[in-house]
């Protein structure tokens, strides 16, 4: 009986041990199968660096048309706005003398941008058109220098004064020293120190007389200034360039009169060789200005006429005229330091209609523009129009000589000369010069 007892209770046992183990087993499992399983922890992406990405390559594929939607229309722009002289005005103001006083006259225009210019009135006031508006004005009235270039607006009251005048004090005397009492003075050239216009100034002339040889010539505008005299018996002499500064006067200046040369001839009909009575025989372009006090000669009876005070060197020209006769220019003379030279002229008839002047030259007109020699025009069919010269060239040198150097009367001397003799001709055009040989020749004009 016992043992039957012990043999079931060990049977429990391992009953009991065996349900255990397979509970310890089975109970993971089910935990497993019933709890909620957490969502996977993934790693962070690390992006690659930009500088280590390959360029985008473009795409291989063939390119499709887009058709892009219509862009809107872009508003209307607003009207241009019109300056016009009601909304801006006029440019008003006055001119004033050195001394504080209205300049009743003077010019006023613009500089930068030119085109507009207005006079003063009586009260020395001025109104440019309203185009004026911020333009740089110089205002100039002689003698006195110009006002400084001043920028005037519309809607003040702009104010321009003018500059003080200056003077030149010099005397006149002989190749000795000895004072020259009598002569005439004339201004040959002019640069204004400024920009306003001073017509009438080149050429101004006047007699002094004076034991002394003295001369003051007063209320002139600044500027450069070169003068001559002349006297009877002596050819026209210049000063050296004057500076002449406003409110001041430039002193010692010297101007030498040598003493002339007598020129001497006859003149006659070119066609009947009968003396051509009562002509005018009369120095030439011995001057820019066209001021000498050389006295012209008159033919006699017999033809024959004889002028004093010609230059005893270098070449000169005369102009021979008569009212029944074309005027001649005889150029290329040179008494060569002799006291008296001799030449005889013959004169053409005029013809109705015709030429009234013949000349041995170029044929080229000149004038003087800011210290340069400028060819104004040219004769058709003469020398200078044969060698292709052009109104608006510059002459830079004469036979060699730079014109800078030469007064404008001498340059026209050295282009005139006997027919079929050569000058050489330094020409400047569009930034270029060329030297010209032309032969010179009758020109009839």
């Amino acid at each position: 009986m016992a043992d039957i007892r012990t043999a079931g209770a060990q049977r429990r046992a391992w009953l009991s041990a065996a349900l255990l183990s397979v509970a310890l087993l089975v109970m993971p499992l089910l935990v497993w199968l019933l709890l909620p399983r957490p969502s996977p922890v993934m790693p962070a992406r690390r992006e690659p660096a930009v500088a280590l990405l390959p360029p985008p390559q473009p795409e291989l594929t063939a390119p499709r048309e887009v058709e892009a939607p219509p862009a809107p229309p872009a508003p209307p722009a607003p009207p241009p706005r019109e300056i016009t002289a009601a909304s801006v005005g006029p440019v008003r103001g006055v001119v004033l003398d050195p001394e504080g006083h209205p300049s009743a006259g003077a010019v006023v225009s613009c500089r930068e941008p030119p085109g507009n210019s207005a006079s003063a009135d009586a009260e020395g006031r001025f109104e440019l058109p309203a185009e004026a508006d911020g333009c740089t004005a110089i205002a100039a009235q002689p003698p006195y220098g110009d006002a400084e270039p001043t920028r005037v607006a519309a809607g003040r009251d702009n104010v321009l004064r003018l500059l003080a005048a200056g003077a030149i004090v010099g005397e006149v005397v002989d190749p000795s020293g000895r004072p020259v009492e009598a002569y005439l003075l004339a201004i040959e050239s002019f640069t204004p120190a400024g920009s306003g216009a001073h017509a009438g100034v080149n050429g101004r002339a006047r007699k002094v007389s004076d034991p002394g040889g003295a001369f003051r010539w007063d209320a002139l505008a600044p500027g450069r200034y070169v003068l001559t005299a002349s006297s009877a018996g002596r050819p026209p002499a210049r000063s050296r360039a004057v500076d002449v500064e406003a409110g001041r006067a430039a002193e010692r200046v010297r101007i030498v009169l040598p003493q002339g040369a007598t020129l001497r001839g006859r003149v006659v009909d070119a066609a009947s060789r009968a003396p051509v009575v009562e002509a005018q025989v009369e120095l030439d372009s011995a001057t820019s200005s066209g001021a000498n006090a050389i006295s012209l000669a008159l033919t006699d009876a017999n033809g024959d006429y004889e002028l004093e005070g010609v230059p005893a060197s270098g070449p000169f020209s005369v102009r021979v005229r008569h009212q029944q006769y074309m005027a001649k220019i005889v150029s290329g003379l040179d008494a060569r330091g002799a006291q008296s030279t001799r030449v005889d002229v013959e004169l053409r008839q005029l013809d109705d209609g015709g030429a009234r002047e013949e000349l041995t030259g170029i044929g080229a007109m000149l004038s003087l523009s800011s210290g340069r020699v400028i060819i104004a025009g040219v004769v058709e069919g003469g020398p200078a129009a044969s060698a292709g010269l052009l109104a608006g060239d510059v002459i830079a040198r004469i036979d060699g000589r730079p014109t800078t150097e030469l007064p404008l009367a001498d340059c026209i001397q050295r282009l005139r000369g006997p027919a079929g003799t050569v000058v050489t001709v330094g020409v400047e055009r569009e930034g270029r010069t060329l030297d010209v040989t032309i032969r010179r020749d009758v020109v009839v004009r």
